[in-house]
Parts: C-alpha cells; structure tokens; sequence
C-alpha cells in the first residue's frame, strides 16, 4: 500500500480537519488509493487530492468511504459518526472560498430538508391513518352504546369510548404540529432550491462543476433552469451572449409606481424593443430599462415607435446608452417544431424582482402568427428574446403563458421587427 500525500500548504483548519478524518477512515481499508479508486470508479488522482486536502470531495465520497470501511469491519457506520463526519464536511464547504463549495453545501443542505421534508409528510399520512382508525372506533362504540348491552357491559365501553376520545385528541394536535412542521420543511426546500440555483448559475464554466465532481462530464446539463454547455462546440450561442441582449424594463406612473414589469431585447446601445403592455390611459409618462434589474441602475427611455396587433411591440429610445457593448445578432425564420431555444432574462414573481434565470425552451408548433414553446419557463419573463441554440438566430420574443404552470407559451416570432420603421436600414440614393 502506498503512502499518502501530505497536506497542501495553505489549506484551511476545516479542510485539513475534514482530509485527516478521511485519511484515518482510509486507513482502516488498507488498500492503496489506485486501487480504492478503481473500486469505486474514481480517478486515482482525485482521491489523493481529496485525501491530501488540495480539493474538497463532495459528500457522495465520504459516506462512500465511511460504508466502505465499515463493510470491511463487519459493521454498519453508527449515526455518531456519520455526523460527526458531516458536519467536519460542512464546516471545510463554509470554509472553502469557490463557487463550487457553495453549491455543494446547498445541495447537502437541500437533501436533508427533503430528508425533513419526506419524514413529515409520511409521519402526517401515518397520523392521518390513525385518526381514521379511532374515529371508526368510537362511532363503533357509540352504535354498542345505543344497542342492547347489560350495564355491566355499558360501563366498560363508556371508559373505552372516553379513553379513544381522549386518544383522537392527542392526534388532531400532534397532527397539527406534523402539518406545520412538513410546511416549514417545503418552505425550505423551496428557499434552498432559490439559493442553489443561483449559486449554480455564478459557479461558472460547466468545467469547473465536471472538476468538483458535480455534474457528468461530456454532457448538455440544466440546473434548476440554468444552463450549463460542457461542448461548447455544439452551441452557437451561451447565457453570456444572450444575457447582453436582454434588458428588464419597467412603466412608471407619476407616482413612480411601476405599472409593467418585462424583459426586453437591446437593438443597439440606445436602442431596446419591449411588449407593450401599458395605454395612456394610464398615464404612464416615464420608460426605464435596466441591464442588471437594480432600481437606481434604471435608464430613462422614451418611446420611439409603436407596433400593430397582435404582437404589440414597442420601440424604446434610451437617453443614455447602456454600458456594455451591444453584440451583433441576426433574425431566424420560423423554426421546425423540437427546435431548442435559450432564453435568458429577469424573472420576478408576486411582484418581486429575482436574479436573472435562463432556460431551454422547445418550439412545438404554430397558432396563427405566434409561436408556440414549452420548457422551463418561470413568470415575468414576457418580453426575453430566444435564440436558436443551434445557428444562434433570434427566432422570438416570450409573449403571453398558455397556462397556469407558466411552462407553455406563444412567442413572438423574430420577423415582427421587421414591421417597425425606426428598426429597418434606410439606404440613401
């Protein structure tokens, strides 16, 4: 057996804590690393580093590691040590600076709120069961009660009756509790679900995931509606690019409430066409768009030029131009039905802004003049142009939801803009 490598320089108490308990349960398997790897289909070379401090494993590898070892000494791992072993792999992901640590820890914080989540929801169904059962029973009693019995018969089934009714009391509460407990475990699945794809999203490159053992390699991966390319190659366009022609815009009125909330697609640095969704009957009398969806970032914009039903498109004129350069694009024609598109804009939901969210979406089809999609859509995307993953055209914009699950739409095909004078080329004789 081969000896192990020693600790890196520079890493933190909690890795090093995290890599000795490794080492010292590794030991117990007295095998050496290439041979552990081939075991478990590792790369020898990973499973030195997660040894050796230079990278964090993910937890997969430690309870792998910890039911190996065990197995060879005839036990099961005890509960103790199975979390004295995750908190020692929670604190060095806390104490680790990547992106990747943070997803990570989200994910193991997301299983054990499902974990949480599953137990109460069939402690409920349990409880819920149990109810029935007693219930039954005392309605049982009662029709024994009101039936011919013997007095002395009478007295034993009124202590019975009274025992379940206290027993049915006890439940309805315990079920309450479980009720609310299995709401708060949802809650947080929900709220964990936000965090990890957001962190998700600001990891970066597919590669970096694929290096911390996240994802598989050589495949097209999605993460809660965050795409991620591990072959490039096969991409015409990424989130980056598609990001620099998306805008979030807002309607206020002259109290400076917002009216409307969409996204929209940048022409040029002054340039931007968005649905419109307001009349002037509301009084509407101030534009503004912003690249990142922060309220002081906002940009004043006048309308420049108003399109016809039943796309109803604007043409907004910014006063300042925005700050980053604005990348070429060119207009598709009307997709085939399974065509994959990315979209990538601000969603917001009950009013409220999120980060931004990129989805795939697949063409299914032609309503009239609209496109219809379908895919991972989420609310407040109305407005976010798509493009075709495979030659990089713009083929739409979001338009309207098709249902209340927000995953089906129409779209509004790329050929609208053509119908907006202030969009087409003026030549000069």
């Amino acid at each position: 057996m081969g000896e192990l490598q020693t600790f890196g320089e520079g890493i933190s108490p909690e890795t090093r804590a995290l890599a000795q308990a490794l080492r010292d349960l590794f030991a117990g398997l007295e095998i050496s690393e290439r041979r552990y790897a081939a075991r478990r289909s590792y790369d020898s070379s990973t499973v030195s580093r997660y040894l050796s401090g230079q990278r964090l494993p993910p937890w997969e590898f430690a309870l792998n590691l910890l039911n190996d070892v065990a197995e060879k000494r005839g036990t099961v791992p005890t509960p103790e040590m199975t979390e004295m072993l995750r908190a020692l792999h929670h604190a060095a992901l806390r104490a680790g600076k990547s992106p990747t640590h943070k997803v990570q820890l989200l994910q193991q914080q997301l299983a054990v709120a499902d974990e949480d989540a599953r137990r109460a929801a069939q402690r409920e169904r349990w409880l819920e069961d149990t109810l029935r059962d007693r219930e039954h029973r005392v309605r049982e009693l009662q029709l024994q009660i009101g039936g011919l019995r013997s007095d002395s018969d009478m007295g034993v089934t009124d202590a019975d009756r009274a025992r379940l009714i206290a027993e049915i009391r006890q439940l309805k509460e315990e079920l309450e509790e479980t009720r609310e407990a299995h709401r708060q475990a949802e809650e947080r699945c929900e709220r964990l679900e936000r965090q990890l794809a957001d962190a998700e999203m600001r990891a970066g490159p597919a590669s970096e995931l694929v290096a911390a053992g996240l994802i598989p390699p050589g495949t097209q991966t999605v993460f809660n509606g965050h795409v991620y390319v591990n072959r490039p190659d096969r991409w015409a366009i990424d989130e980056a690019y598609v990001g620099l022609l998306t805008v979030w815009f807002a309607a206020l009125d002259k109290e400076r409430r917002a009216q409307v909330v969409h996204n929209g697609l940048v022409i040029d640095e002054r340039t931007v066409v968005v649905p419109h969704t307001w009349s002037a009957d509301d009084g509407v009398d101030r534009l503004y768009v912003s690249r990142d969806g922060v309220r002081e970032g906002f940009v004043r914009a006048s309308v420049l030029e108003y399109g016809s039903d039943p796309f109803n498109l604007a043409v907004l004129r910014l006063d300042a131009p925005l700050p980053d350069d604005v990348p070429p694009f060119r207009l598709g024609s009307q997709p085939p039905p399974a065509t994959r598109l990315l979209v990538n804009g601000f969603a917001y939901e009950h009013g409220r802004t999120l980060d931004l969210y990129s989805c795939l979406i697949e063409v299914k089809g032609q309503s009239g003049p609209w496109v219809r999609v379908e895919g991972e859509l989420a609310r407040g995307l109305n407005g976010a142009p798509a493009f075709h993953v495979g030659t990089g055209e713009l083929v739409g914009l979001v338009g309207q939801h098709l249902n209340d699950e927000k995953t089906k739409a129409h779209l509004i095909p790329a050929g609208a803009l053509l119908d907006f004078e202030s969009l087409t080329p003026r030549t000069t004789a």
